[in-house]
């Protein structure tokens, strides 16, 4: 007699695999009719069932490679979503995917495993969003937002960070308001420069194209030197075409520029003020005021989502925003 496996429970009864293991496992998701031929083929068939009241969850969090590289932001929202994880007896496994060579197959391999849910974190490509839609299993997609699948999406609320940094800037009396981007052009970054520009004309401010750098390297001085002598004439130090303050799309970038205005003698907010967001702390550097972003509540609430949509796959799909708070430092001057 062949041993009876999981697999074949799920051949004999026409459903999945992971539908006998969520069936054999308590867990939501499955009707009651289809639990209960499950346990009673099982039984029958002398498959030691331990149906649990008290499920333990598998869960795969996929994410870039680019992730791996970064020191600042993610580690802190992966730490949130380990930590709380945890904290619930939640395995997570984790798979890295380069967006451009992905062919699907790391996904595929896992959709017969005993997987409970996906944590698709930060910019995925379409084409792996829509791969994860056909495995059919809970999914929430962490920092991120695109039409392509409907999930459940947790992120930054990109927009309304960007309202209070200009709100700021002009209870200081600015109007001229530079943005500075970044070349990785990620989702929260495309969200923040389309806002600064919604917002800078609902305020009713000129945006002057040539203060709009929205494709800057990280460590590029050299353009930002190359932006800055373009606008001031070099050396006459003309700062008539310069923004009297700059809204970066996140620290990093904003202590780039800070560190080539200093190397051309301005002062901060002296002469130029600056916004910067996320609230990256850099040790021993001079800190800015940005816009501090909830980083551990990103990673926790994606995880709590995901246990939502587990316990209830029928309901409606829910874009979560984390909101940001306005934390003023010494780099804004008040015209």
């Amino acid at each position: 007699m062949s041993k009876i496996t999981m697999e074949s429970i799920a051949i004999e009864l026409g459903v999945s695999k992971n539908t006998v293991s969520r069936a054999l496992r308590g867990l939501s998701g499955v009707s009651d009719d289809v639990r209960q031929k499950v346990v009673t083929l099982a039984e029958n068939s002398g498959y030691q069932v331990k149906v649990r009241n008290d499920p333990l969850y598998n869960i795969v969090m996929v994410h870039r490679k680019i992730l791996t590289e970064d020191l600042t932001f993610w580690p802190v929202v992966l730490s949130g979503i380990m930590t709380f994880a945890a904290d619930k007896g939640i395995s997570i496994r984790v798979i890295t995917i380069d967006n451009e060579n992905s062919n699907g197959s790391q996904l595929k391999a896992i959709k017969e495993q005993n997987c409970d849910g996906f944590l698709a974190v930060s910019d995925m490509d379409d084409k792996i969003l829509r791969q994860l839609a056909e495995i059919n299993l809970p999914t929430v997609v962490v920092d991120y937002h695109s039409d392509v699948a409907d999930f459940d999406y947790v992120i930054t609320a990109n927009r309304n960070g960007i309202f209070k940094a200009i709100s700021h800037l002009a209870e200081n009396n600015h109007t001229r308001i530079g943005f500075i981007g970044n070349k990785a052009n990620r989702y929260s970054y495309r969200m923040r420069y389309a806002a600064y520009r919604f917002y800078m004309e609902e305020f009713g401010f000129s945006i002057d194209e040539e203060n709009i750098w929205p494709d800057v390297e990280y460590n590029d001085y050299d353009f930002f030197r190359k932006k800055i002598d373009e606008l001031t004439d070099g050396e006459s130090k003309d700062k008539s075409k310069l923004a009297t303050a700059y809204l970066c799309v996140n620290d990093v970038v904003a202590v780039d520029f800070a560190h080539v205005l200093k190397e051309r003698g301005y002062a901060i907010p002296g002469d130029i003020s600056i916004i910067g967001f996320d609230n990256i702390v850099y040790p021993g550097g001079k800190l800015f005021t940005t816009l501090d972003v909830k980083k551990p509540d990103l990673g926790k609430r994606a995880v709590e989502q995901l246990l939502a949509r587990i316990s209830n796959p029928s309901k409606a799909f829910e874009t979560v925003s984390i909101t940001t708070t306005l934390i003023q430092r010494d780099s804004v001057k008040k015209l």
